[in-house]
C-alpha cells in the first residue's frame, strides 16, 4: 500500500507499504516498509525497512534497516543497520552497523561497526570497529579498532590507531624549539 501523498517512480519503487509523504525514486528504492516522510533516491536506496524521515541518496544507500532520521549519501553509504539519527556521507561510509547518532564523512569512514555517537572524518577514518563516542579526524585516523571515548587526529598520510580508551593521539607533533 502507498501512503497519502507518497511518490514512487521506478521498477518496484515504494512497492510494499510506503509511508505517507515518502519519496522513492529508482529501481527497488523504498521497496519494502518505507517510513513516513522518508526519501530514497537511487537504485536499491532505502530498499527494506527505511525509518521515518530517513534520507538515502545513492545506489544501495541505506539499503537495509536504516534508522529513523538518519542520512546516507553516496554509493553504499549507511547500507546495512544504520542507527537512528546517524549520518554517513561518502562512498562506502557507515556501510555496516553504524551506531545511533554516529557521523562518518569520507571514503570508507566508519565503514564497519561504528559505535554510537562516534565521529569519523576523512578517508578510512574509524574504518573498522570504531568505539562509542570516539573521534577520528584525518585520513587513516583510528582506522582499526579505535577504543571508545578516544581521540585520534592524523595528518601523517598513514594509518594511526588508538586502542586505549579515553585517551588522545595526535600525529605528527612538531617539536617546540
Amino acid at each position: 500500500t502507498q501512503g497519502t501523498y507518497a511518490v514512487a517512480v521506478g521498477y518496484r519503487a515504494g512497492n510494499i507499504t510506503q509511508g505517507s509523504e515518502a519519496v522513492a525514486i529508482g529501481v527497488d528504492a523504498g521497496k519494502t516498509d518505507q517510513g513516513a516522510s522518508a526519501v530514497a533516491i537511487g537504485g536499491w536506496a532505502g530498499e527494506t525497512s527505511q525509518g521515518i524521515a530517513a534520507v538515502a541518496i545513492g545506489e544501495n544507500a541505506g539499503t537495509t534497516a536504516q534508522g529513523a532520521g538518519s542520512v546516507a549519501v553516496g554509493p553504499i553509504a549507511g547500507q546495512t543497520n544504520q542507527g537512528a539519527e546517524a549520518v554517513a556521507i561518502g562512498d562506502a561510509a557507515g556501510v555496516l552497523t553504524q551506531g545511533t547518532n554516529a557521523v562518518a564523512v569520507g571514503y570508507q569512514a566508519g565503514n564497519i561497526t561504528q559505535g554510537s555517537e562516534a565521529v569519523a572524518v576523512g578517508v578510512y577514518a574509524g574504518k573498522t570497529n570504531q568505539g562509542a563516542e570516539a573521534v577520528a579526524i584525518g585520513g587513516g585516523a583510528g582506522e582499526t579498532n579505535q577504543a571508545a571515548k578516544s581521540i585520534v587526529i592524523n595528518a601523517t598520510g598513514t594509518e594511526v590507531n588508538n586502542t586505549t580508551a579515553s585517551s588522545l593521539v595526535i600525529k605528527p607533533i612538531r617539536s617546540a624549539a
